[in-house]
């Protein structure tokens, strides 16, 4: 029976032995297979990235270096750095022109020398995200030349303003213009340093980057000057020279006014006056030579004299202040008349409004003199009324001289005192019965019963008056009757350019 339990006992012992042999045979082999698994793990990441590894967002996992460098962009070294101006003009920089280089591959390569390659079986479950800043290298003194040196465009930047219309219509508004000119290189050598430095290819400058000068006016804001001045140029002013009109309106009006940033305007006087100026020079017949019909000497000039005073002559000073006061009051005035010098009596410096045209003021109703001849003849209408001899100034004495020129019957009288004194210290105190005042110096038409009848010839070469017009009774009285006041009444020598009247 011992034998029997001995031998069953080491067929119990023999039985365990087996099992635990095949255990650790089992064991054996797994560890060799978790062995020559982390091996073979080892070896297929010796040179690629871990599992769940990220490189700036992109998934490098099983990626060899180059295959890193190509997902990243590593490779991709830029041709050429491209600057779009203001206007949309571009201006591109080679890289190669400037050495240009980029750090993405230094960056990616150190991820990739920093990974454990042991560790590959706990990168299985745990992630590692990289991050990079790509940095660029390059010759900054190359660079700032081809800034500096590059055209950048040569418009230069404008306000908005008001101008005329070339069809002379109106007035609108240029809009401002925001040029590409550069004002501040510097600004413009930093932006792009800026921009090849952190390896952005592109860069737009805009209105506001530092490098362009804005406009300060823009359109809104001269719209409603713009807007005031269309009111002002329709205004007009016209003035009445009874054969035509001058209208004052459009740009010529606007010279004359500044309209300022609150929309108010002030008047320039001076232009006011050059304007006043323009219309005297242009519509004033006193003192002016004139072209007349003689009856007995044809075509001739009749010139100027102080004494003889028919004729407009606007009062510039007047005329000026009336024109001020209307462009300030800003409305349009259909007709008005100059303002004419009025002397302290109250005589004005016109001539009769129905006579006068573009080359005459006299007309076809008139009093003529020929005082060499010494005779005077009355037209109405063209036609002769009255006619008679008459003696005028002595001329032994510039003094005593009836100048000529065209005078004007100023006023008439009747048994009118006349009394006087002239410069050579002769006096004369006498009256007649009828007085035709044609000057504003003491000259007359009146009768001279005191001549007993003598009118004519040469008598006034040595008994003339003392510059009046002596007539008989009859010719004094037939003016006084039947002229008009402001009938112009020309007198005239035979023709003596040499002679000076004024």
């Amino acid at each position: 029976m011992g034998t029997a339990a001995n031998a069953k006992k080491k067929k119990k012992k023999k039985k365990q032995a087996s099992v635990g042999m095949i255990c650790g045979i089992i064991v054996g082999v797994i560890v060799l297979f978790i062995v020559i698994g982390f091996l073979i793990g080892r070896s297929y990441y010796s040179d690629k990235f871990l599992a769940n590894t990220r490189i700036n967002g992109k998934i490098v996992s099983g990626k060899t270096l180059e295959q890193a460098y190509d997902l990243l962009g590593a490779d991709d070294l830029p041709s050429k750095l491209t600057v779009t101006t203001v206007s949309g003009k571009t201006v591109e920089i080679k890289t190669s022109d400037i050495d240009y280089e980029i750090s993405a591959k230094d960056s990616i390569k150190k991820f990739y020398n920093d990974r454990k390659k042991s560790s590959w079986v706990t990168a299985l479950v745990s992630k590692r995200d990289y991050e990079y800043i790509e940095t660029a290298s390059y010759n900054k003194d190359k660079l700032d030349q081809i800034v500096r040196t590059a055209d950048w465009g040569s418009t230069a930047t404008s306000d908005a303003i008001v101008v005329l219309n070339e069809d002379g219509t109106g007035y609108s508004v240029v809009p401002e213009t925001q040029g590409d000119k550069v004002v501040d290189m510097d600004r413009l050598v930093a932006l792009v340093n800026t921009a090849a430095a952190n390896g952005e290819m592109s860069l737009v400058l805009d209105k506001d980057c530092g490098v362009y000068e804005s406009p300060v006016i823009k359109a809104k804001d001269v719209q409603e000057k713009c807007d005031k001045m269309n009111n002002i140029f329709n205004m007009y002013i016209t003035y009445d020279f009874d054969y035509t009109t001058e209208t004052l309106t459009g740009d010529k009006l606007m010279q004359m006014l500044e309209v300022n940033e609150d929309q108010s305007y002030d008047v320039d006087e001076d232009k006011v006056m050059a304007y006043v100026e323009e219309l005297a020079a242009k519509y004033d017949t006193l003192n002016k030579p004139r072209k007349f019909h003689a009856t007995e000497q044809g075509d001739i000039i009749v010139p100027p004299s102080t004494d003889a005073k028919y004729g407009w002559w606007i009062d510039q000073e007047k005329t000026c202040e009336e024109l001020v006061q209307l462009l300030y009051e800003g409305k349009s005035i259909d007709s008005i008349k100059p303002y004419y010098y009025e002397d302290p009596c109250g005589y004005v410096y016109t001539g009769v409004e129905s006579a006068r045209s573009a080359n005459d003021d006299i007309g076809k109703t008139y009093i003529e003199v020929d005082l060499s001849a010494q005779h005077m003849w009355y037209y109405v209408d063209g036609e002769l009324d009255y006619d008679c001899y008459i003696v005028s100034g002595q001329t032994t004495s510039r003094t005593r001289t009836t100048f000529p020129g065209v005078y004007k019957l100023w006023a008439k009288a009747t048994n009118y005192r006349m009394k006087d004194r002239n410069a050579d210290g002769e006096e004369w105190d006498t009256t007649c019965d009828y007085w035709n005042n044609i000057s504003l110096c003491g000259i007359g038409m009146h009768d001279s019963q005191w001549r007993g009848g003598a009118f004519g010839g040469s008598i006034y070469t040595w008994n003339g008056s003392h510059g009046c017009i002596n007539m008989p009774f009859e010719g004094a009285k037939y003016l006084y009757d039947n002229v008009e006041i402001g009938t112009p009444v020309v007198m005239y020598y035979e023709s003596d350019d040499s002679e000076d009247w004024m």
